[in-house]
């Protein structure tokens, strides 16, 4: 399902996470492929003893399901996990959903965040990846929500301030043309502090 927008907000940017996400899927399929290769080789060598000639079918069958359910949850899952969830920037919010599915997305509003800090591993910096850690919330109550493996990391959290920059400009604009409005402490929502 596309993600659904309310009047006059617009998709700055979709993605989905880096695709070095997928490397513990690719690791666990090569592990996985090339242990019960081995596996299956040496039960199947005619030079096994008796024991194991006699019971060599069960032997197959417990390796061929034991490498079956390591393929699914360690590979098929992760990726089709991958494929599957999408993130947004929009003029109005941060959303991380699945195309597919009945999962909770995440939806952090523009209005709520006050700060997005960059993490970059060494392993993401080869890549160009990051983790976004986005601090969001009102009244002395906040929340962090962690965007992992975001492509073109650094880019992103441009375009977080960017867009944040913009929505604030729009707030204010909105503010000031429906007249005087009451003081707004410091470190309420238009006064935070954003990014590093």
């Amino acid at each position: 399902m596309l993600l659904k927008l309310v009047d006059g907000e617009q998709v700055v940017v979709r993605t989905r996470a880096h695709h070095r996400a997928l490397l513990p899927a690719v690791i666990n399929l090569l592990v996985t492929i090339g242990l019960m290769s081995f596996l299956l080789g040496y039960v199947s060598r005619p030079t096994q003893p008796a024991f194991i000639e006699h019971y060599r079918h069960i032997l197959v069958f417990l390796i061929w399901a034991a490498g079956l359910i390591s393929l699914a949850f360690g590979s098929l899952k992760p990726a089709l996990v991958w494929l599957n969830r999408f993130t947004y920037l929009t003029t109005e919010r941060v959303v991380q959903k699945n195309l597919i599915g009945a999962a909770q997305a995440t939806v952090v509003p523009l209005a709520l965040l006050s700060q997005a800090e960059l993490r970059i591993s060494s392993m993401q910096g080869m890549s160009g990846a990051g983790d976004l850690l986005l601090i969001h919330g009102a009244y002395g109550q906040h929340q962090r929500t962690r965007l992992k493996d975001m492509p073109d990391a650094e880019r992103f959290n441009t375009l977080i301030a960017e867009q944040l920059t913009e929505y604030r400009r729009r707030a204010a604009r909105a503010a000031y043309a429906a007249g005087p409005q009451p003081y707004a402490a410091p470190g309420d929502v238009y006064g935070s502090a954003f990014g590093r």
